[in-house]
């Protein structure tokens, strides 16, 4: 297998321009709100690249000639560093919808509105997709406020609080499971089979240290004027959510969610293999000939794309999913 990859820049093919000079081409794929990063290192010898616009789109797909190239999403140039001898330019990019109007400071409240509803208001505002998954649709939150705070970073905090995550994918904003490997519609998504004696490389921490048994949350009960508490999961020791929830319901889900993070916590899985670009963040890998323990299904975390002298290689961080 030959490794292949299309850079489409401004809505030209670059492709051609470039090939012989391309010194590597990596792209970072992350869960959640951290953004999707893409690096391209080229050589600039008689400085005969044309420098990219500033916030140039870049439209990057990478994988074999002998099969179809996958894309691996859009970027906005943001840092272009030129460097010599040799003669080196670096072009950098983040996912092209991670910019701009998300990151700004807002102040408002949000009363009795569902996640579904949250998440259409501000993907409506950015021009964006809004896609929840069918059990966070319906959850009401009954009031959160966010001062100075950057819708970005807002619902970043509303995911954390369900265990679930935020994200950017494209021109579509999701609000989904984590560790469940779902899509937004509730669909499984088909997990990507890895075996030891396609890895280049494996490390697994199986840790326990640090689980909690249970978590606490209180709530302000209005009727009394007074803090309730709630518990998911049993026994000590005994995590206690700081935050005070407006409702019962909201302080429930608050510490289910919690009590989901310790289970998964402490134990990661770190995999080199050949490139494998349809190996994708917030998806599942399933390890297969391994060991006791490391096999069975993951939950991916983050994955590192490289093309380079070296050929094609994906790195891939994973985290124990979430219970069924």
């Amino acid at each position: 297998m030959t490794p292949d990859f299309k850079i489409i820049a401004a809505g030209v093919n670059i492709t051609a321009q470039i090939k012989d000079r391309l010194l590597s081409l990596v792209v970072s794929d992350e869960a959640g709100m951290k953004s999707d990063q893409v690096e391209i290192t080229l050589d600039d010898r008689g400085s005969a690249i044309e420098l990219p616009a500033p916030g140039a789109l870049l439209a990057v797909f990478m994988g074999y000639k002998e099969s179809v190239l996958v894309p691996m999403g859009l970027f906005t140039a943001d840092e272009i560093c030129v460097s010599g001898p040799p003669e080196t330019m670096v072009i950098r990019g983040k996912a092209a919808a991670l910019g701009g109007e998300l990151k700004d400071q807002k102040t408002r409240s949000w009363d009795d509105k569902t996640i579904g509803q949250i998440v259409a208001v501000i993907a409506r505002e950015h021009k964006l997709t809004p896609k929840v998954s069918s059990d966070l649709a319906g959850v009401k939150i009954e009031h959160a406020d966010q001062t100075e705070e950057s819708d970005l970073h807002f619902l970043m905090r509303l995911a954390e609080e369900h265990d679930a995550i935020a994200s950017v994918k494209g021109q579509t904003l999701l609000f989904i499971d984590k560790g469940e490997g779902k899509t937004a519609s509730g669909l499984a998504m088909i997990p990507q089979q890895v075996s030891r004696k396609g890895c280049l490389r494996w490390s697994a921490t199986l840790a326990t240290r640090g689980e909690f048994a249970s978590v606490e949350a209180c709530w302000h009960d209005k009727a009394t004027g007074s803090r309730a508490r709630v518990c998911s999961g049993s026994g000590s020791p005994v995590r206690k959510l700081r935050h005070i929830f407006p409702g019962e319901a909201e302080a429930q889900r608050a510490a289910d969610g919690e009590l989901r993070r310790c289970k998964r916590g402490n134990t990661s899985l770190s995999i080199g293999l050949v490139g494998s670009p349809l190996m994708a963040a917030e998806g599942r890998l399933l390890a297969t000939g391994f060991r006791p323990g490391v096999d069975g299904l993951w939950s991916i975390k983050s994955v590192r794309h490289q093309i380079s002298s070296g050929g094609f290689v994906t790195e891939v961080e994973a985290e124990a999913p979430n219970s069924e």
